[in-house]
């Protein structure tokens, strides 16, 4: 442990680890609020906000994916602006308990009141009211996602960044188990309650955990007058200096608009086109499948990537989920939960895989150190984009198609196209140069 030292005010900053030789403990605490992020995302968005969107409009409605989709695209377009904003914020603070801290504190303190304010919602709700809500609660889960992004970069040296960020990685797969656990044993259609106050406490327990065991080490820039053409100005990255994190957000953006074109819809089409009566009972395990084999594909991931480099394993992982998609496709043409599991199984496993080293590839192309907050920021965007784009995109593709021919027909041709971002991903990250790269 290293001793205490002061900030500029006088006022004594909290000892903090040296990161040269994390331990195991170091290495699960630095990522938990990833776990719960991913235990909270990967259940509200495929499973509890479309569910919840067919319980206030009827479970009949034409129009409910269209309707899910734009809800789910409204609340990404928050999440937009406040990762960003939030993480620059961040890097600029001076705290003498670090930059990052507050804003956790806040922005998960937030997101739990947030999630609560959803669960009022039933039959003949305002769907009105209900986007407000989720939109409240992607405000404040960004808040604290955003600066939350930089700490990798903030607390571990360069050399360790690609175990961490496996382990970032082991860490959200576990928490997209657990949340969709928690779906599949607690969960009831219309009555969200019980799983809701048990994200709320996942969250208060990852938090308190990151707090006691992760103490970042302080700001080594002087701090600066805030100026609002300054700070906007700080969130141009030149692309002539920095191509490399552009190819990484362009590749990141396209492989994330399958996801979510998928995610999003997956709940409608087990229930419309595979003929599942308890959708909301079967998703969650084969999710939780999905990510259980989704933890040797991540280590397995990172040690090809460690020999083949970062680009080629991204490559690959995105082929992967162009093949899965394509098998939505072909399966919707002979609905049978037992040809759907192994897909939807392997497209969780894929996804699983593609972020740990994706991550990674990130991490390396980072522009600035000490801008890290901001910078993760930016390159959040490509996981948020996708979000406002896909699912409100493909949502009223399938309620258009849907109208005019079949659900067959409508979920072909949005899968479809989901499929084909992923060869676009898969196309343009070889574009990607490392110094390095395996």
């Amino acid at each position: 442990m290293l001793g205490a030292s002061r900030s500029p005010l006088g006022e004594p900053r909290p000892s903090y680890r040296s990161w040269a030789h994390p331990s195991l403990l170091d290495q699960v605490c630095l990522s938990l609020l990833w776990f719960a992020f991913y235990a909270q995302w990967l259940t509200v968005v495929p499973i509890l906000v479309p569910d919840q969107v067919a319980t206030i409009l009827g479970a009949d409605a034409s129009q409910k994916e269209g309707l899910s989709g734009s809800v789910v695209a409204a609340g990404a377009a928050v999440a937009l602006v406040i990762a960003p904003v939030a993480g620059a914020l961040s890097d600029r603070a001076r705290s003498p308990f670090g930059r990052r801290r507050p804003f956790l504190i806040i922005g998960i303190a937030g997101t739990c009141l947030a999630l609560l304010a959803m669960v009022p919602f039933g039959p003949g709700s305002s769907l009105l009211l209900y986007t407000a809500a989720f939109l409240n609660l992607q405000f404040w889960w960004n808040w604290a996602a955003g600066p939350y992004a930089g700490l990798i970069p903030d607390v571990v040296p360069a050399a360790g960044r690609a175990t961490a960020s496996a382990w970032m990685n082991v860490m959200s797969v576990f928490g997209s188990i657990s949340g969709n656990l928690l779906v599949a044993l607690f969960y009831a259609p219309g009555r969200p309650a019980v799983v809701v106050a048990m994200l709320v406490a996942v969250n208060l327990v990852c938090l308190a955990l990151t707090l006691r065991f992760v103490h970042e080490p302080p700001a080594t820039a002087v701090a600066t007058p805030f100026a609002l053409g300054a700070f906007l100005r700080s969130f141009y990255v030149d692309p002539r200096a920095h191509g490399n994190f552009y190819w990484v957000l362009i590749t990141r953006l396209a492989g994330n608009m399958g996801v979510w074109s998928i995610f999003t819809f997956l709940l409608f089409y087990l229930r419309d086109v595979i003929g599942i009566a308890k959708a909301e009972t079967v998703l969650p395990v084969l999710l939780g499948a999905g990510a259980v084999v989704a933890v040797p594909a991540s280590i397995v991931g990172a040690r090809l990537a460690d020999r083949y480099g970062l680009v080629r394993v991204v490559s690959a992982t995105s082929w992967i989920m162009a093949a899965a998609a394509t098998g939505y496709v072909l399966v919707a043409f002979a609905p049978n939960l037992i040809l759907v599991a192994p897909i939807v199984v392997i497209f969780a496993a894929s996804y699983g895989a593609y972020q740990a080293v994706d991550w990674a590839l990130a991490l390396a192309v980072l522009p600035s150190g000490e801008s890290a907050g901001k910078d993760m920021g930016i390159w959040h965007i490509a996981l948020v984009l996708p979000q406002i784009i896909g699912p409100a995109l493909t949502g009223w593709i399938i309620s258009g198609a849907k109208h005019a021919v079949s659900d067959v027909f409508a979920y072909t041709v949005a899968f479809g196209i989901a499929a084909l971002w992923f060869l676009l991903s898969a196309a343009l990250v070889v574009r990607v140069r490392l110094v390095r790269s395996g």
